[in-house]
């Protein structure tokens, strides 16, 4: 996965949907493999880059939104997994 990713960086550019994509996949396998710490960063490069290039409201967007949730409450950080939780859940109500 990570060379994947750094491939279409280099190919694609940082902010492709592909690249993206390749992002949040590694960011699964690092949380899966418990690497919680490793894993966040990327969550939330993709989470940023999703709301830049997708916008607020795509549903794309809003998986990443639910994933860094996810992440940072099963890394104990409940405060901030939180309104991530709330955000997700309104706009997928407003959008979906």
């Amino acid at each position: 996965y990570r060379e994947a990713l750094e491939a279409r960086r280099e190919v694609l550019g940082a902010r492709h949907p592909n690249t993206l994509s390749s992002m949040g996949n590694l960011a699964i396998l690092l949380k899966d493999q418990g690497k919680l710490d490793e894993a966040e960063p990327l969550y939330r490069e993709a989470l940023e880059a999703r709301r830049e290039v997708l916008g607020a409201r795509h549903p794309s967007t809003l998986t990443s939104m639910g994933n860094l949730a996810n992440l940072l409450d099963s890394q104990g950080k409940v405060d901030e997994a939180e309104p991530l939780y709330h955000e997700a859940l309104e706009a997928s109500r407003e959008v979906l």
